[in-house]
């Protein structure tokens, strides 16, 4: 019996996270998600969720497990002075991994994207990433590195969030068309070098004269 629940609701997630990258969050009912999953029951998302914000929150807790298992791996490789590009490894690496791992077509980084442009779902993807163990280590923009003010970093997290969030969804529907010949790995390398030297570029501004709060992704 478990197991068939289990599964029922693995299908709902899968259905609910393809709509809303398709269509966008807000635009998809619960019954389309439902219907789409072929469920008979239409009020099986309350029945497995508990509600919408319970299916939103079960979509972004299973994307931070699945990156929270690969990260250790990363975490270990770290040196004992590790730079900025090794942070930022550490943190993005396992988004890629996720990425690749996912049958195609995938609607993960799309669905990621739309998350960031629905504020009751950016409370949710930050208190989930708030509950889960990111190494101490790794929260390297509280605080000031390699000379960077906080201000900075976390100004340029901000930034770097929605930057990589944007060029997955492009890369992830172009991957889904056939016309993109690369893979995640590449798409990876290419992300995680641009963001170390967007969070080490020059400084000139120490104050930091663009305040954003701080995004979940990175």
């Amino acid at each position: 019996m478990g197991s068939q629940s289990d599964r029922a609701r693995e299908v709902l997630l899968n259905s609910a996270e393809e709509l809303f990258a398709i269509h966008g969050i807000d635009a998809v009912s619960n019954r389309r998600i439902v219907d789409h999953a072929g469920a008979a029951n239409h009020s099986a998302i309350s029945y497995h969720f508990g509600g919408r914000d319970g299916l939103l929150r079960a979509l972004v807790e299973r994307h931070v497990a699945e990156m929270s298992l690969r990260r250790d791996d990363y975490v270990a490789g770290l040196s004992e002075t590790p730079s900025i590009h090794d942070f930022v490894r550490c943190r993005m690496g396992p988004l890629f991994d996720v990425l690749a791992e996912l049958p195609r077509p995938s609607w993960r980084a799309h669905f990621l994207a739309q998350v960031g442009i629905v504020p009751s779902a950016v409370e949710i993807m930050k208190a989930v990433v708030a509950e889960s163990s990111l190494p101490e280590g790794l929260r390297f923009i509280h605080g000031e590195a390699e000379g960077i003010p906080e201000g900075v970093l976390r100004g340029r997290a901000y930034l770097l969030a929605h930057m990589v969030t944007s060029a997955c969804s492009d890369q992830e529907v172009r991957m889904n068309e056939g016309t993109h010949k690369g893979d995640w790995e590449q798409v990876g390398r290419f992300l995680i070098d641009a963001a170390a030297g967007m969070i080490a570029g020059p400084v000139t501004s120490p104050d930091g004269a663009i305040r954003y709060p701080s995004m979940p992704y990175l």
